[in-house]
């Protein structure tokens, strides 16, 4: 049954704390692959390997489903797809 914020259980806001913590790890896995800068007279990024963008990308998209997820079952909030 949805829940007001305040009536979450210990265990029901570290579910949502770990599906928060994992999206954020996602979301700098991503970046890191493809938002690095030059580094002036030190080194050029290379691309990274088309399966390891695929891995993070996926990562990424479950992590979001994970949370969306938690967010409707523990709180009954509606989210984007």
């Amino acid at each position: 049954m949805p829940s007001a914020p305040e009536e979450l259980t210990e265990d029901e806001r570290r579910r949502l704390r770990r599906a928060h913590e994992r999206l954020r790890t996602a979301t700098q896995e991503v970046m890191s692959l493809v938002a690095t800068e030059p580094i002036k007279n030190r080194w050029e990024p290379e691309p990274a390997p088309p399966e390891i963008l695929d891995a993070a990308r996926r990562e990424l998209q479950s992590a979001w489903d994970e949370l969306r997820r938690n967010y409707v079952e523990l709180l009954g909030w509606e989210t984007l797809t």
